[in-house]
C-alpha cells in the first residue's frame, strides 16, 4: 500500500500536495504497482474538511489465454454440451462455461440470446415444464386477449415511443460494460484466492444488492430497473466464498414463467405517450388475468437490511422480500414480507433505519397516485409494528431516504416530484419542480399523528441520500447529506445536453425554534453512496466513508471524510478500475472503541481484465490501507447498497 506521493512518476505538484497536506491521502490498492505510472487528467477539487481518497485500482490479474479470448461464449456452451454424458452433466457444464465466459470478458460479450440459458436447471429437472407454461393454463378468451395486447405492444406502442430514447433510458447506454447483466453463481464452497490476509474476527456475510435484468428490455431501460440480484461473500476463519442470487420476486417469477420481460419498468419505460400506453397495457393484462398484479411488481434491487431474523431486500415501489442465508453462504428467497400481516402499506422505502441502541426499525412508505402520499411507521426490536402516521403532502414526492436522531425522524420533502399526467404530454413523470420549496420535516420518533411535525425550509436542496443526523441542541438538528445538481439528473437528461451531475456533501442545520436553516458544503468531490459506523447512527459522528462518484455513475475512489478537520484540497486520479459503495464494519463490539476502528468493504471491477474483487480496507488508517483482496469467480456488476450480517445475526435467523 502506497500513497500516490510515493510514485516517482506523479507530477511534482501532486507530490507536493500529498506530502505537505496531511489531511489528504490517496493510495493505490496494490503493492505490486509501485512503479506503475499514474494516469493523466487529475481531477482537482476543493474540500472543506479532511478527506482520505482511496483510489480504486485493482491488483493486476492474469490476462485470458488466446484460446479463451478467441472462443465465443456460444462456442463454449456448444462444446460443453457436446462433451457432456448426461443432461445433468450438460447443465453443470453450461453453468460453468457461462460463468467462465463472463469472468474473462473485459466487457460483457454475451448476447441477450444467451440469457435464457441461465436458468436451464429448473426446466431440465422438471420434465414437461417450459418458460411459457403459464400460457397453457389460460382460457381461450385469455389467449385471445393476450394475442391482441401483444399485437398492441409490438406494433402500436413503438409508434408512440418513436425511435429516440434519452441516454437515461437507452439500454445500450444503461447496460454497457460492467453494468451489463450476469447469471446467478450458486455457492460452491470453493475457497477463493486471497491476496493479503483477511482480519481475524471478520466473520459473517457481506452482501450487496443491485439491478440485474433477467430478460432483454422490450423498450427503455434505466439503471434502476433491473431485477434484484444479491452478491454475497461469506467470510469465515480467514477464508472466503462467493455466490450471487436473484431475489425471486413476484415480478421475476411471473416473467420467467412467460419467458420474457412483461412488467412495466418504473423508470426506463414509464415516460411519454409510450409510458402511458405501457402502463395501461399492464392494467389491461391484469384485468384479463394474464398477470397477477396483487402480489407487487417491485424488483427488490436497492437496499438490504437484517431485521426480525431475516435479511430483507428492498426497492421503494414494493414491500420487502425476506431471504435466508444458508450455512455455505448461499442465499434463498423466502418470499414477499409484510411483517406477519402488519404492513398494510403497499410499499416500504429502500432505506429503513435500524436504531443501533434499541434495535428498532424506522421506515417510510410513499404513494405516487393517491393520498396519503406519505406514511411513517416503525417496528419494535421484536418485529411488532406501530400504527402508521400519515404525513400530509401537497403532492407525490421522490422520497428515497431519510434520517433518524435519538428523538426524531427527519423527512425530506424536496423538489423532485411525480406528475403522472406529464406522460400524456409526452414527458417524464419524474420532474424537478423549481417552484416547490424544499424542506425537511422533523417528527418525534414515537408520534402517533403528524401534529408535532415541524417543517424547516432548505432552499434549492435535493439530497438523494442522507448519511446521518443528530441533535446539536434542544432546538437544532444537524443533517449530513449529498446535495445533487441537477436534482433530477439521475432520471432525466439535462436540458442543456452537457450539464454534469454534481453531488456535494453538505452539513444542513435545522433550527426548530426559528424554522430557519443553513447549508454548508463540506467537500467539492462528487460523493455518493456510503456509510457511517452504524454504532453512531443518529448521533454526532466524526467519520463518513463515501464513494467518489466520478465519472458518474462509476465510482473511482473511496473518501474517508473527517468532519473535525479544516478546509483542504483533494486530488483523485482514476484508472480503468472502478468500485462500489463502501461499507463500514466495526472491528469490535466494544462501545468505547474508536469510531473508525474497523474495516471498509467494497466490490471493485477491473474493466481491462474483467476481474472483480472484494477489497478489505483498514478504516482507521489515513490512507485506508488495503488489508486483503478476494478474487471473485464471476463478474460483479456495479450496483447499489449493501450490509454486513454478523455471525450472531446469522445464528438468529428465523423463517
Amino acid at each position: 500500500m502506497i500513497a500516490s506521493s510515493a510514485s516517482s512518476s506523479s507530477s511534482s505538484s501532486s507530490s507536493s500536495c500529498f506530502t505537505s497536506r496531511r489531511q489528504i491521502h490517496h493510495s493505490l490498492c496494490s503493492t505490486s504497482r509501485l512503479q506503475a505510472q499514474l494516469p493523466k487528467g487529475t481531477i482537482k477539487r476543493s474540500a472543506r474538511r479532511g478527506i482520505q481518497a482511496h483510489l480504486i485500482d485493482c491488483p493486476p490479474s492474469p490476462a485470458p489465454s488466446p484460446q479463451e479470448s478467441s472462443s465465443s461464449p456460444l462456442a463454449s456452451l456448444l462444446s460443453a454440451a457436446a462433451a457432456a454424458p448426461s443432461i445433468e452433466d450438460c447443465i453443470q457444464a453450461l453453468e460453468a462455461s457461462i460463468t467462465r465466459a463472463i469472468s474473462i470478458a473485459p466487457k460483457s460479450s454475451l448476447s441477450w440470446d444467451d440469457i435464457p440459458l441461465w436458468n436451464l436447471r429448473e426446466s431440465f429437472t422438471k420434465p414437461g415444464q417450459t418458460p411459457g407454461i403459464a400460457i397453457e393454463q389460460w382460457k381461450p378468451a385469455q389467449k385471445m386477449a393476450a394475442a391482441a395486447l401483444d399485437w398492441i405492444e409490438q406494433r402500436v406502442i413503438p409508434i408512440l415511443e418513436g425511435d429516440h430514447l434519452p441516454s437515461t433510458a437507452n439500454p445500450a447506454v444503461q447496460l454497457e460494460g460492467n453494468f451489463a447483466p450476469v447469471p446467478e453463481c450458486p455457492a460452491s464452497g470453493t475457497r477463493l484466492p486471497v491476496t493479503g490476509r483477511l482480519p481475524d474476527g471478520l466473520d459473517g456475510l457481506y452482501v450487496r444488492n443491485g439491478a440485474n435484468p433477467r430478460f432483454k428490455p422490450v423498450a427503455g431501460h434505466h439503471l434502476f430497473d433491473g431485477d434484484g440480484m444479491l452478491h454475497a461473500v461469506r467470510l469465515s476463519g480467514g477464508t472466503a466464498t462467493y455466490c450471487s442470487r436473484f431475489t425471486r420476486t413476484n415480478r421475476l417469477c411471473q416473467e420467467e414463467r412467460l419467458g420474457r420481460a412483461f412488467f412495466p419498468k418504473a423508470v426506463g419505460e414509464l415516460h411519454g405517450h409510450g409510458g402511458a400506453a405501457r402502463l395501461a397495457l399492464y392494467y389491461l393484462r391484469s384485468l384479463a388475468g394474464l398477470v397477477d398484479a396483487g402480489k407487487g411488481m417491485g424488483p427488490a434491487n436497492a437496499g438490504v437490511v437484517f431485521f426480525d431474523g431475516k435479511l430483507l431486500a428492498m426497492s421503494e415501489d414494493d414491500q420487502p422480500y425476506a431471504l435466508r442465508i444458508e450455512g455455505d453462504g448461499d442465499v434463498s428467497t423466502i418470499g414477499r414480507y409484510d411483517f406477519h400481516g402488519q404492513l398494510k402499506a403497499s410499499s416500504m422505502i429502500a432505506h429503513p433505519k435500524k436504531d443501533p441502541r434499541t434495535g428498532e426499525l424506522f421506515a417510510l412508505s410513499y404513494d405516487v397516485v393517491k393520498k396519503p402520499y406519505l406514511r411513517y411507521f416503525s417496528f419494535a426490536a421484536d418485529g411488532t409494528k406501530r400504527p402508521d402516521v400519515e404525513i400530509p403532502l401537497p403532492g407525490a414526492t421522490m422520497m428515497h431516504d431519510f434520517a433518524i436522531t435519538d428523538r426524531f425522524v427527519v423527512i425530506p420533502d424536496q423538489q423532485v416530484v411525480f406528475q403522472l399526467l406529464r406522460m400524456l404530454l409526452g414527458k417524464s413523470p419524474v420532474v424537478y419542480d423549481p417552484k416547490k420549496k424544499a424542506r425537511f420535516g422533523v417528527l418525534p420518533k414515537y408520534a402517533t399523528t403528524s401534529d408535532e411535525l415541524k417543517w424547516v425550509e432548505v432552499p434549492d436542496c435535493f439530497c438523494f441520500h442522507v448519511w446521518n443526523a443528530w441533535e446539536a441542541s434542544e432546538d437544532e438538528v444537524v443533517v449530513l447529506g449529498s446535495c445533487m445538481t441537477p436534482p433530477d439528473c439521475v432520471f432525466n437528461e439535462s436540458p442543456n445536453g452537457h450539464e454534469e451531475m454534481s453531488s456535494v456533501l453538505c452539513e444542513i442545520r435545522l433550527n426548530l425554534t426559528t424554522g430557519t436553516s443553513t447549508r454548508t458544503p463540506i467537500a467539492g468531490l462528487n460523493l455518493e453512496a456510503g456509510t457511517v459506523n452504524r454504532r453512531v447512527l443518529g448521533r454526532q459522528c466524526r467519520y463518513l466513508y463515501l464513494a467518489v462518484a466520478d465519472p458518474w455513475p462509476k465510482i473511482s475512489g473511496i473518501a474517508k471524510v473527517d468532519l473535525s478537520l479544516k478546509k483542504e484540497k483533494a486530488e483523485v486520479e482514476t484508472e480503468n478500475c472502478f468500485g462500489g459503495e463502501p461499507f463500514f464494519v466495526p472491528r469490535t463490539s466494544d462501545p468505547d472503541a474508536a469510531e473508525d476502528d474497523g474495516y471498509v468493504l467494497t466490490f471493485v471491477h477491473n474493466e481491462s481484465t474483467g476481474v472483480s474483487e472484494l477489497l478489505v480496507l483498514d478504516a482507521a488508517t489515513d490512507n485506508l490501507e488495503l488489508l486483503a483482496s478476494v478474487q471473485l469467480p464471476a463478474r460483479v456488476p456495479y450496483g447499489f447498497h449493501g450490509t454486513f450480517v454478523s455471525e450472531e445475526e446469522l445464528a438468529s435467523q428465523s423463517d
